[in-house]
């Protein structure tokens, strides 16, 4: 169902708790049993090839990965994906290309637009390209439940994509609004967040909505 007008509720934000769009996916990082039979792995290969001296090295590496996962989750919701405090919007992303983790350009990191994460102790991973507007991002992540992932990533993008594509129809050529809380075109008594593009999964209590019985 697409909104066939936005009404603008009032000119400032509203003093609301506000209601996020329900996690459809979450998974913490964080080293389990099998992460440190891998820094076994790791120590015995580097006393073999590199020698003795460099083993302190791969294991201040190794702990130095430990504190940047473990406390990082992969979130997916109805609007975004999200690793760590970065996220990237569904719509962006080309999830009929969905292939493995690969390791970055050592720049690539520093980019808002990179969702990386990918230890050595997870037992897969999902790569992802895409795009926001004019620029280029990427999903690089590791991951130990793969498959529930990418089924949920593919079921909340599609909604996403629905809800778009509704804006867009009821709007034709129309310019579309700017950015703010409007009325909810599916619930009269909420009001929902516009990014300026499509309906958001943000959505909190109307203003008004003490005056209904």
């Amino acid at each position: 169902m697409g909104p066939s007008r936005i009404r603008l509720v009032g000119n400032r934000s509203p003093v609301v708790t506000v209601w996020h769009p329900p996690v459809l996916y979450e998974e913490r990082l964080r080293p389990r049993g099998r992460a440190w039979w891998w820094l076994l792995v790791i120590c015995v290969i580097t006393l073999f090839t590199l020698g003795l001296v460099i083993v302190p090295i791969a294991l201040a590496a190794w702990f130095v990965n430990v504190g940047r996962f473990a406390r990082t989750r992969i979130k997916v919701d109805s609007e975004r994906i999200w690793v760590g405090s970065r996220s990237l919007r569904l719509t962006a992303l080309d999830l009929d290309d969905i292939g493995r983790a690969t390791n970055p350009r050592p720049w690539r990191v520093f980019s808002p637009r990179y969702l990386g994460g990918n230890p050595v102790w997870t037992s897969d991973s999902i790569g992802i390209k895409g795009r926001e507007g004019t620029k280029r991002c990427w999903v690089s992540v590791g991951t130990n439940r793969r498959d529930e992932l990418v089924a949920a990533l593919h079921a909340a993008a599609s909604a996403a994509r629905e809800r778009r594509d509704a804006a867009a129809l009821a709007y034709g050529d129309r310019p579309l609004p700017a950015p703010g809380w409007y009325d909810d075109p599916w619930d009269p008594l909420r009001i929902r967040w516009w990014d300026g593009e499509q309906w958001s999964g943000y959505a909190a209590p109307h203003p008004s909505a003490g005056a209904h019985p």
